[in-house]
């Protein structure tokens, strides 16, 4: 069924198209600046995760270790400060 058999739905069908096209002519200059702005900051997010991973490479998992046993030593002491302070 093509729709132009049904004429009054074919007209919506071009004023929605109509509308849509209008709104994406407004829309587009704006997804064009996001993109432009998107591609140029893809390198600096690629390297912030190859930091990312490298910073968990160094610190995993003996940090994991090091918070347990610092939880672990604070539950003993009922959670008071162990500092070299007072």
């Amino acid at each position: 069924m093509a729709l132009k058999e049904f004429p009054e739905l074919f007209e919506v069908f071009k004023k929605l198209q109509a509308e849509k096209a209008e709104i994406q002519s407004r829309s587009g200059p704006l997804r064009e600046e996001r993109d432009r702005i998107v591609a140029q900051t893809a390198p600096f997010e690629a390297r912030a995760r190859e930091l990312a991973r490298e910073i968990k490479a160094i610190e995993l998992p003996r940090m994991v270790e090091i918070d347990k046993q610092l939880g672990a030593i604070a539950k003993s002491t009922g959670g008071q400060s162990l500092t070299n302070e007072g």
